[in-house]
């Protein structure tokens, strides 16, 4: 059986790659608006990945 076996998986999956997108758009911007604060390597990679 295939993903395309019924049009609610096809929703699922599509549902799915929408919000995994919005999430890595989410950590850019969050990113990107603590680099002007400090220009310091370890701390943008302390904003996204919480360190």
């Amino acid at each position: 059986m295939t993903l395309t076996h019924c049009p609610l998986c096809i929703g699922l999956a599509v549902l799915s790659a929408v919000r995994f997108m919005a999430h890595c758009v989410m950590a850019v911007q969050l990113e990107r608006s603590t680099a002007g604060q400090s220009t310091h390597p370890a701390m943008l990679l302390g904003t996204l990945f919480e360190l």
